[in-house]
Protein backbone atom coordinates (compact mmCIF):
# COMPACT_ATOMS: atom_id res chain seq x y z
CA UNK A 1 0.00 0.00 0.00
CA UNK A 2 1.40 3.42 -0.54
CA UNK A 3 2.29 6.07 1.65
CA UNK A 4 0.92 9.26 1.44
CA UNK A 5 1.79 12.02 3.95
CA UNK A 6 -0.54 15.16 4.37
CA UNK A 7 1.05 18.43 6.23
CA UNK A 8 -1.60 20.67 7.54
CA UNK A 9 -5.14 19.70 8.45
CA UNK A 10 -7.05 22.51 7.56
CA UNK A 11 -10.45 22.22 5.72
CA UNK A 12 -8.02 21.62 2.17
CA UNK A 13 -5.91 18.78 3.85
CA UNK A 14 -8.33 17.49 6.45
CA UNK A 15 -10.68 16.75 3.27
CA UNK A 16 -7.49 15.46 0.87
CA UNK A 17 -6.45 13.39 3.79
CA UNK A 18 -9.17 11.79 4.34
CA UNK A 19 -10.66 11.04 0.58
CA UNK A 20 -6.94 9.11 0.08
CA UNK A 21 -7.24 7.33 2.84
CA UNK A 22 -11.28 6.32 1.99
CA UNK A 23 -9.58 5.32 -1.53
CA UNK A 24 -7.15 2.56 -0.18
CA UNK A 25 -4.14 5.01 0.61
CA UNK A 26 -2.27 4.77 3.77
CA UNK A 27 -2.45 8.20 5.11
CA UNK A 28 0.43 9.71 7.72
CA UNK A 29 -1.56 12.82 8.68
CA UNK A 30 0.40 15.91 10.70
CA UNK A 31 -0.81 19.11 11.91
CA UNK A 32 0.48 21.38 14.98
CA UNK A 33 -3.27 21.68 16.47
CA UNK A 34 -4.27 19.55 18.43
CA UNK A 35 -7.92 19.54 18.00
CA UNK A 36 -7.04 18.81 14.08
CA UNK A 37 -5.14 15.79 14.15
CA UNK A 38 -7.98 14.50 17.02
CA UNK A 39 -10.69 15.26 14.57
CA UNK A 40 -8.84 13.35 11.81
CA UNK A 41 -7.41 10.72 13.70
CA UNK A 42 -10.47 8.08 13.41
CA UNK A 43 -10.45 9.02 9.47
CA UNK A 44 -6.65 8.34 8.40
CA UNK A 45 -4.23 5.46 9.03
CA UNK A 46 -2.33 7.44 11.69
CA UNK A 47 -2.48 11.57 12.48
CA UNK A 48 0.47 13.03 14.58
CA UNK A 49 0.66 16.28 16.43
CA UNK A 50 3.57 17.93 15.30
CA UNK A 51 5.94 20.77 13.60
CA UNK A 52 5.81 19.81 9.80
CA UNK A 53 8.58 21.64 9.39
CA UNK A 54 11.31 19.58 11.72
CA UNK A 55 12.87 17.10 9.45
CA UNK A 56 14.04 15.03 12.93
CA UNK A 57 10.41 14.46 13.63
CA UNK A 58 9.38 13.92 10.18
CA UNK A 59 11.72 11.64 9.73
CA UNK A 60 10.90 9.86 13.04
CA UNK A 61 6.99 9.25 12.03
CA UNK A 62 8.19 7.82 8.43
CA UNK A 63 7.52 10.83 6.35
CA UNK A 64 10.86 10.00 3.99
CA UNK A 65 9.39 6.30 3.27
CA UNK A 66 6.14 8.44 1.24
CA UNK A 67 5.34 8.07 -1.88
CA UNK A 68 3.84 10.93 -2.19
CA UNK A 69 3.38 14.51 0.19
CA UNK A 70 0.89 17.05 0.32
CA UNK A 71 1.59 20.12 2.28
CA UNK A 72 -1.75 21.51 3.02
CA UNK A 73 -0.62 24.49 5.23
CA UNK A 74 -2.91 27.71 5.14
CA UNK A 75 -2.55 31.28 3.55
CA UNK A 76 -1.20 32.12 6.90
CA UNK A 77 1.88 29.67 6.47
CA UNK A 78 3.87 30.53 3.75
CA UNK A 79 7.25 30.57 5.57
CA UNK A 80 6.05 26.91 6.62
CA UNK A 81 4.95 25.46 3.69
CA UNK A 82 8.35 26.39 2.15
CA UNK A 83 10.51 24.87 5.02
CA UNK A 84 7.67 22.17 4.86
CA UNK A 85 8.90 21.42 1.14
CA UNK A 86 12.59 21.85 1.60
CA UNK A 87 12.31 19.02 4.39
CA UNK A 88 10.45 17.01 2.48
CA UNK A 89 12.74 17.20 -0.31
CA UNK A 90 15.79 16.55 1.53
CA UNK A 91 14.09 13.21 2.98
CA UNK A 92 14.11 12.13 -0.80
CA UNK A 93 10.52 12.19 -0.87
CA UNK A 94 9.74 11.93 -4.85
CA UNK A 95 6.07 13.61 -5.34
CA UNK A 96 5.44 16.70 -3.31
CA UNK A 97 2.21 18.40 -4.09
CA UNK A 98 2.05 21.89 -2.42
CA UNK A 99 -0.80 24.22 -1.91
CA UNK A 100 -0.08 27.85 -3.07
CA UNK A 101 -1.87 31.01 -2.56
CA UNK A 102 -0.30 33.41 -5.44
CA UNK A 103 1.94 32.69 -8.05
CA UNK A 104 4.80 34.04 -6.52
CA UNK A 105 4.34 31.18 -3.57
CA UNK A 106 3.95 28.92 -6.19
CA UNK A 107 6.89 29.27 -7.90
CA UNK A 108 8.98 29.38 -4.65
CA UNK A 109 7.60 26.16 -3.57
CA UNK A 110 8.38 24.85 -7.10
CA UNK A 111 12.55 25.92 -6.60
CA UNK A 112 12.73 24.03 -2.98
CA UNK A 113 10.92 20.98 -4.00
CA UNK A 114 7.83 20.64 -4.80
CA UNK A 115 6.69 18.99 -7.97
CA UNK A 116 3.30 20.41 -8.73
CA UNK A 117 1.68 23.38 -7.21
CA UNK A 118 -2.06 23.55 -6.87
CA UNK A 119 -4.40 26.69 -6.29
CA UNK A 120 -7.62 25.50 -4.57
CA UNK A 121 -9.13 29.16 -3.99
CA UNK A 122 -8.56 29.93 -7.27
CA UNK A 123 -9.58 26.72 -9.30
CA UNK A 124 -12.88 26.79 -7.17
CA UNK A 125 -13.61 30.14 -8.08
CA UNK A 126 -12.66 29.40 -12.08
CA UNK A 127 -15.30 26.48 -11.79
CA UNK A 128 -18.22 28.40 -10.11
CA UNK A 129 -17.77 31.55 -12.78
CA UNK A 130 -17.94 28.87 -15.43
CA UNK A 131 -20.70 27.63 -14.11
CA UNK A 132 -22.81 31.12 -13.50
CA UNK A 133 -21.83 32.00 -17.25
CA UNK A 134 -23.38 29.09 -18.73
CA UNK A 135 -26.85 28.88 -17.31
CA UNK A 136 -27.40 25.60 -18.08
CA UNK A 137 -24.38 23.76 -16.78
CA UNK A 138 -25.42 22.49 -13.21
CA UNK A 139 -22.26 21.00 -12.18
CA UNK A 140 -18.88 20.59 -14.10
CA UNK A 141 -15.63 19.69 -13.43
CA UNK A 142 -12.03 19.45 -16.26
CA UNK A 143 -10.50 16.85 -16.87
CA UNK A 144 -6.34 16.68 -16.81
CA UNK A 145 -6.52 16.05 -21.04
CA UNK A 146 -8.84 20.02 -21.37
CA UNK A 147 -11.93 18.28 -21.62
CA UNK A 148 -15.25 18.48 -19.50
CA UNK A 149 -17.83 16.53 -17.77
CA UNK A 150 -20.64 18.62 -17.20
CA UNK A 151 -24.32 17.75 -16.07
CA UNK A 152 -26.58 19.93 -18.68
CA UNK A 153 -29.92 20.96 -19.37
CA UNK A 154 -30.25 20.63 -23.03
CA UNK A 155 -32.03 23.38 -24.88
CA UNK A 156 -35.69 22.97 -25.37
CA UNK A 157 -34.62 21.95 -29.84
CA UNK A 158 -32.97 18.53 -28.60
CA UNK A 159 -35.87 17.38 -26.64
CA UNK A 160 -38.50 15.26 -27.27
CA UNK A 161 -35.80 13.25 -29.89
CA UNK A 162 -33.54 10.62 -30.08
CA UNK A 163 -30.24 11.23 -29.10
CA UNK A 164 -29.10 10.40 -32.58
CA UNK A 165 -31.15 12.89 -34.02
CA UNK A 166 -29.38 15.51 -32.20
CA UNK A 167 -26.65 14.80 -32.88
CA UNK A 168 -24.31 16.15 -30.51
CA UNK A 169 -21.26 13.92 -31.20
CA UNK A 170 -20.74 14.64 -34.73
CA UNK A 171 -21.76 18.50 -34.81
CA UNK A 172 -19.96 19.32 -31.33
CA UNK A 173 -17.71 16.80 -30.45
CA UNK A 174 -19.64 16.16 -27.16
CA UNK A 175 -21.06 12.88 -25.90
CA UNK A 176 -23.87 11.84 -23.61
CA UNK A 177 -22.45 9.49 -21.17
CA UNK A 178 -25.56 9.16 -18.93
CA UNK A 179 -28.81 11.02 -18.62
CA UNK A 180 -30.51 11.21 -15.31
CA UNK A 181 -34.37 11.52 -15.35
CA UNK A 182 -36.80 12.17 -12.27
CA UNK A 183 -39.37 9.11 -11.72
CA UNK A 184 -42.77 9.15 -9.55
CA UNK A 185 -43.40 6.73 -6.97
CA UNK A 186 -46.57 6.38 -4.61
CA UNK A 187 -45.62 5.51 -1.50
CA UNK A 188 -47.64 3.25 1.19
CA UNK A 189 -49.43 6.42 2.63
CA UNK A 190 -50.56 7.33 -0.75
CA UNK A 191 -47.96 9.79 -1.14
CA UNK A 192 -45.56 10.78 -4.80
CA UNK A 193 -42.40 10.19 -4.00
CA UNK A 194 -40.34 11.80 -7.05
CA UNK A 195 -36.55 10.17 -7.72
CA UNK A 196 -33.49 10.73 -9.67
CA UNK A 197 -32.64 7.43 -11.49
CA UNK A 198 -28.95 7.56 -13.51
CA UNK A 199 -29.06 5.63 -16.79
CA UNK A 200 -25.51 5.32 -17.88
CA UNK A 201 -24.33 4.70 -21.69
CA UNK A 202 -27.63 5.24 -23.42
CA UNK A 203 -28.42 4.12 -26.61
CA UNK A 204 -28.43 6.44 -29.74
CA UNK A 205 -32.70 5.80 -29.80
CA UNK A 206 -33.27 7.02 -26.23
CA UNK A 207 -35.43 10.21 -26.07
CA UNK A 208 -34.21 13.36 -24.56
CA UNK A 209 -37.06 14.43 -21.79
CA UNK A 210 -37.68 17.67 -21.18
CA UNK A 211 -36.59 17.65 -17.63
CA UNK A 212 -33.45 14.95 -18.07
CA UNK A 213 -30.01 16.16 -17.07
CA UNK A 214 -27.97 14.86 -19.46
CA UNK A 215 -23.99 14.32 -18.19
CA UNK A 216 -21.74 14.96 -21.44
CA UNK A 217 -17.80 15.03 -21.82
CA UNK A 218 -16.51 17.58 -24.30
CA UNK A 219 -14.65 20.99 -25.10
CA UNK A 220 -16.67 23.70 -22.37
CA UNK A 221 -17.46 26.23 -25.71
CA UNK A 222 -18.91 23.26 -27.19
CA UNK A 223 -20.87 22.00 -24.38
CA UNK A 224 -22.41 25.47 -23.90
CA UNK A 225 -23.90 25.12 -27.33
CA UNK A 226 -26.67 22.63 -26.56
CA UNK A 227 -27.12 23.54 -22.40
CA UNK A 228 -30.17 25.75 -21.82
CA UNK A 229 -29.69 29.30 -21.51
CA UNK A 230 -32.30 29.82 -19.00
Amino acid sequence: MKLFVVLGLGQFGFHTAKEIYAGGGDVLAIDADEKRVADAKDLVGQAVCMNATDITALRAVGANKADTAVVALGEDDLEESILACTALADLGVGRIIARASSDVHGRILSRVGATKIVYPEQQMGEELARSILISGVLEQVTLSTGQTVAHILPKAEYTGIPLKEARFRSHFGVAVIGIQRKTQDVDDRGEVQVNLELQQAPGPDEIIGSEDILIVVGDRSQIKQIARKD
